[in-house]
């Protein structure tokens, strides 16, 4: 897709279809809900129920995972979001892209689901950093 100063690139790769681990639902892309304004669609990674060995975590320990590894990946962003609030001209910097792996606060943004997948609706500035390609975020518990 060709980058441009109205619209925000995005990734080659993104998918289609987003699946909830826990639930196994499917939605595609036309069953996202459109941000509006400065919002911004997030599928929330899956926090681990169970170690490696099967060994099924307690609820603290599950917790502890969710609060260390507020992270998923970025679904759809609405048409202000970068962008100054009264003239809509595009911030200056780096900003996420749509299929970017991103970070917020454990806290931050609205919880829907939308036929059994689970997403988070959060203004613009809640996230916090943009995760490099390759990079596995883990709690202390593996």
């Amino acid at each position: 897709m060709k980058e441009t100063n109205n619209m925000p690139r995005q990734h080659e790769n993104v998918v289609s279809l987003y699946t909830d681990d826990d639930t196994q639902s499917t939605i595609s892309r036309d069953d996202l809900p459109r941000p509006i304004g400065w919002k911004v669609i997030v599928q929330a990674s899956q926090v681990k129920t169970k170690t490696s060995g099967g060994i099924f975590l307690p609820s603290q320990a599950q917790d502890n995972e969710e609060y260390l590894t507020a992270n998923g990946v970025l679904l759809s962003l609405g048409d202000l979001a970068y962008r100054d609030r009264d003239t809509g001209t595009a911030w200056r910097g780096q900003f996420p892209k749509v299929g970017d792996r991103v970070t917020y606060g454990k806290y931050a943004g609205q919880k829907v689901i939308i036929n059994g997948v689970k997403l988070l609706i959060l203004n613009d500035d809640e996230i916090t950093s943009v995760i490099p390609d390759g990079v596995e975020i883990a709690a202390y518990i593996q």
